[in-house]
């Protein structure tokens, strides 16, 4: 029997008349912002968006055949300075999403900003794939490549994700004395390492069950029965505070999933007949607070 990402995406595709083809899995499109940068700086890098989009989108990432229907994220990159010849520090904003199925919605699995991201680059240089060894350009982009990868499978079907996200494990663990953002470091402190290390963590275990019900019983299931897919996504984000209050401390897997979240969880519950549940979603996520009172006090 086809695991449900493959059902769900023939499905999706033969009912657009879409034949499957093989190609690869990732589509990411790379912006950057080089203000901050000398002219010599700049020119360096004027290959640069091209070199990074190929690499990540020629490679084949998984074993899966997605067919036309690519896995879409986005790299935005802001240049902070080049201390040295080819050498630059630079904040990135990763963001990922996926269709949400019988809509033409997309919902977003990941928005983070990465701001502590330095390495070297080359114009004309070779970008060949190599887990073996850490580049600190292309590690960066293998790490996210497969947590993108781990997370869109993961919001399909529980545990689908898993492999990826190991892949991603095993970057850091080669990565981890690369300089800053790549070590765990603490949880108020956003990094690679930390961020991995929860998520496959068996503390945050429920977060990944509730990743898969948020979006597969949930969100895909809005278009068939609304209220059902409410209460799903419900439990969902109910599961997530319990794991809040078991280890009682701040983290990263929480933070990241309702920071890319609460504006859609905030608008999908705006026409709940219980206007309690957004007592629900403040205790739950409390950083968001002020947009779940606005969306309760403005519903109809």
């Amino acid at each position: 029997m086809p695991s449900p990402i493959k059902y769900f995406i023939a499905v999706l595709l033969l009912s657009c008349g879409v034949s499957f083809v093989t190609a690869q899995e990732l589509e990411c499109s790379v912006t950057i912002n080089t203000e901050l940068l000398t002219a010599e700086a700049r020119d360096n890098l004027e290959d640069f968006v091209d070199q990074v989009q190929n690499y990540i989108n020629s490679y084949t990432w998984t074993d899966e055949d997605l067919g036309s229907q690519k896995i879409q994220w986005t790299v935005s990159i802001s240049f902070q300075g080049s201390p040295s010849q080819n050498r630059y520090s630079a904040q990135a904003f990763i963001g990922s999403q996926r269709p949400v199925y019988g809509s033409e919605k997309n919902t977003a699995l990941l928005r983070v900003l990465d701001d502590r991201w330095e390495f070297t680059y080359q114009r004309g240089q070779q970008m060949l794939h190599d887990e073996t060894n850490f580049n600190s350009l292309l590690s960066f982009l293998d790490f996210y490549s497969y947590v993108i990868v781990g997370l869109d499978f993961e919001s399909y079907r529980e545990g689908d994700g898993l492999p990826y996200l190991e892949k991603a494990m095993n970057v850091i663990n080669t990565a981890r004395a690369g300089g800053k953002g790549w070590a765990a470091e603490s949880p108020n402190t956003y990094s690679r390492g930390q961020y991995i290390d929860e998520l496959l963590s068996g503390k945050y275990e429920q977060v990944r069950s509730a990743i898969f019900r948020y979006h597969y019983l949930g969100l895909d299931l809005m278009y068939h029965d609304e209220e059902k897919a409410r209460r799903n996504m419900l439990t969902a984000l109910n599961k997530i505070g319990r794991v809040t209050s078991e280890t009682n401390q701040p983290s990263q897997v929480v933070k990241i999933f309702f920071d890319t979240k609460y504006l859609e969880i905030a608008e999908t519950f705006r026409n709940d007949p219980d206007p309690a549940v957004f007592d629900t979603l403040m205790a739950i996520d409390p950083a968001h607070r002020q947009t779940y009172e606005d969306t309760r006090d403005s519903a109809p």
